[in-house]
């Protein structure tokens, strides 16, 4: 949690006179500061003898980043729905429904095909690029906007999986439970999972970094 700007300043104004970190938590307390917020407003600075309080580092915004991130995650989003897309229609032909005269699924293959072949290459890139920049400069990983939208993508992820479980449940109840259902709602839950595992992995880390 990110302590309130007012009480950061504060913290580091006493620090600065000499307080003591557990009469400047009291005081914040008492004026009426969650112990959650004092907590992190006071780990916002680092004794430093003989010196002011040194703060530690925060995320930072910048119109690079967005720019990086922001086109990372659109590719990453065109890949995971056209890959999708083509399971679909793969599942459609290799497990037929007489009763779906829906046609055009060739077309809707070369189509995806197509948005594969240049939003793949887009995301892998950028995502090589920004890591390679996190190695050489750990400062990198502080991006603000990187984090939310990292944070978006596995919201979506996540909101992908429960409404799959959800279809999964309803279909079973409806008695609509067929191999071709199952076999979608499997390509959905490979997806999003492989999507949360890989962006929620050390995230809870790297925010607090």
């Amino acid at each position: 949690m990110r302590a309130p700007d007012a009480l950061t300043t504060y913290v580091r104004e006493a620090l600065t006179s000499g307080g003591e970190r557990a009469a400047i938590a009291a005081a914040a307390r008492a004026a009426g500061w969650s112990a959650t917020e004092t907590e992190a407003a006071l780990a916002s600075w680092v004794d430093a003898p003989g010196l002011p309080p040194v703060p530690r580092p925060r995320g930072v915004v910048s119109a690079r980043d967005a720019f990086r991130h922001g086109l990372m995650f659109f590719a990453l989003l065109l890949v995971a729905s056209h890959l999708g897309l083509i399971t679909f229609a793969l599942i459609d032909h290799f497990v037929p429904d007489p009763l779906d005269t829906l046609s055009g699924g060739e077309g809707r293959i070369r189509w995806s095909i197509a948005v594969l072949l240049v939003a793949w290459p887009v995301w892998a890139v950028t995502s090589l690029r920004l890591a390679r920049d996190a190695e050489r400069d750990p400062g990198q990983r502080r991006s603000a906007v990187g984090r939310w939208l990292t944070w978006g993508a596995l919201f979506l992820a996540a909101a992908t999986l429960v409404g799959d479980a959800i279809a999964i449940v309803g279909g079973f109840l409806s008695g609509d439970f067929t191999l071709r259902f199952l076999l979608k709602a499997l390509a959905v839950a490979v997806i999003a999972g492989a999507i949360f595992l890989a962006y929620g992995h050390g995230r809870d880390r790297d925010d607090t970094a």
